[in-house]
């Protein structure tokens, strides 16, 4: 008989599902389940519960929205319309 550890990711049997469980979110967001629950406890991720205490479901929804608020927008390279101040040559 085997026992899969409760961190380890697994890849979930239909990626398109509406809601995964805490290791199947992991494996499709590509962090570990440690990861998953400390971002959870900090509040970036918001998920459902079915009892008080019980399993963690996470919506297909909660994981685009925190790709969404985690996306790297580029700073504006814009150049100042005032030259620059160049040291005089010695």
């Amino acid at each position: 008989m085997t026992t899969r550890a409760t961190d380890q990711a697994e890849q979930p049997a239909d990626l398109n599902a509406p809601y995964f469980n805490i290791r199947e979110a992991a494996w499709v967001m590509r962090i570990s389940v440690k990861t998953l629950r400390r971002r959870i406890t900090a509040g970036r991720i918001s998920v459902s519960r079915d009892t008080e205490g019980g399993r963690i479901t996470v919506s297909r929804e909660a994981i685009d929205q925190y790709f969404r608020a985690m996306q790297v927008h580029s700073v504006s390279t814009a150049r100042s319309s005032r030259p620059r101040q160049h040291a005089a040559a010695a």
